[in-house]
């Protein structure tokens, strides 16, 4: 297959899930034989980023431009000349909102947005211009979940592709005892694990709940220890141990160490937490909430409860929490289930596909 040429575009250089999953695609591609670079709109280690508007111009003759998240929208989109073929992941639902990434249960969206609850400035007219300008381009959408593929279909009328995210793959999952050893945990120790990016300020995340769901959790599981993970302080209490954000290859260690990710999401599309998760055998429990359940399989490769009901998650956390055995067996069904559906590979091999589509 002759080598594609792409040109992929995010907001943040360096953080956030769409940046993840284009450095992925970047660094996969490469590795295939493909020609592939990233661009982002705000450096976070002293890069050179690229105006929205400027991403169209600059783009290579013969080059796909692929966009995966943008602090400007309408910018974006309108840089790009009506005949260029371009693939857009939808990683969030800002496409077709008035800003929320996640509307959750907005009733102004079905109506348009023209009061906004949330108060995003000129909510409506800036829904009405991305539909005019997704229009004008027409291009490949992506969703990563089928759950978002259906709502971007019925706001945007244009087809959408579904492929999955996904994140580098071991051969084995990682030992749980050799991890906690690395990170001084006590090898008897029942331990969870509550990670965001923002932390307790993570709202989609339920992150202002996590404390008060821990609490409880614990009182059913005594001498248990939790740890928060991702947001910008750092502090030790009893039974629980709150970190700030910390580097990839530190989370994967703990994620080793831990037997239960506690994922209280309150809108997701389809979250690379759970994947690294499942990545390091790690359990889940988590709200049946958007695309949550197409990564999970109750009883099967973790807990999904009912959105919404933290009795219920409590209760089956804790259940889950008191009992090791049962952690390491969804643990290990979540790696083996992973390792065939989201894997790098896999998602890179898709996206080949579909640019080929384009020639």
């Amino acid at each position: 297959m002759e080598p594609t040429v792409t040109r992929h575009h995010t907001g943040l250089e360096s953080s956030g899930g769409a940046t993840r999953v284009a450095r992925l695609l970047v660094d996969g591609l490469a590795a295939a034989g493909h020609d592939a670079a990233l661009s982002f709109e705000l450096a976070e280690s002293g890069g050179a980023p690229t105006a929205p508007a400027a991403f169209g111009p600059a783009l290579p003759a013969g080059a796909i431009p692929h966009l995966h998240c943008s602090g400007d929208w309408p910018a974006l989109l309108g840089s790009l000349p009506e005949a260029r073929r371009t693939v857009v992941t939808l990683h969030d639902c800002e496409l077709f909102t008035g800003g929320c990434p996640y509307p959750l249960d907005c009733r102004a969206l079905q109506g348009g947005c023209e009061t906004c609850p949330r108060r995003f400035p000129d909510a409506e007219a800036r829904r009405k211009l991305k539909y005019r300008l997704l229009h004008r381009l027409e291009p490949a959408l992506v969703s990563p979940s089928r759950w978002l593929a259906r709502l971007a279909k019925s706001h945007l009328h244009l087809p959408v592709t579904v492929i999955p995210n996904a994140v580098p793959w071991p051969a084995q999952p990682p030992r749980r005892d050799e991890a906690r050893q690395q990170l001084g945990i006590n090898p008897a120790a029942r331990v969870a694990l509550f990670v965001a990016h923002g932390g307790e300020q993570a709202e989609y995340k339920a992150g202002s709940q996590w404390r008060a769901l821990w609490q409880r959790i614990r009182q059913q599981v005594p001498g248990s220890l939790a740890f928060i993970v991702g947001g910008q302080t750092a502090a030790r209490e009893d039974g629980l141990i709150v970190w700030p954000f910390v580097e990839r290859e530190r989370l994967a260690l703990l994620m080793a160490a831990a037997d239960l990710l506690l994922y209280p999401t309150r809108a997701d599309n389809h979250s690379l937490t759970i994947l690294e998760a499942m990545a390091r055998g790690l359990a889940v429990a988590a709200f049946a909430t958007g695309g949550v359940p197409e990564q999970i399989a109750d009883e099967e490769t973790g807990l999904l409860v009912e959105p919404g009901d933290l009795n219920a998650f409590v209760q089956r956390s804790a259940r889950l929490l008191a009992s090791p055995g049962r952690c390491r067996d969804l643990g290990r069904n979540g790696f083996s289930f992973g390792a065939k559906r989201f894997a790098v590979e896999r998602m890179v091999a898709d996206y080949v596909r579909l640019y080929a589509t384009f020639k």
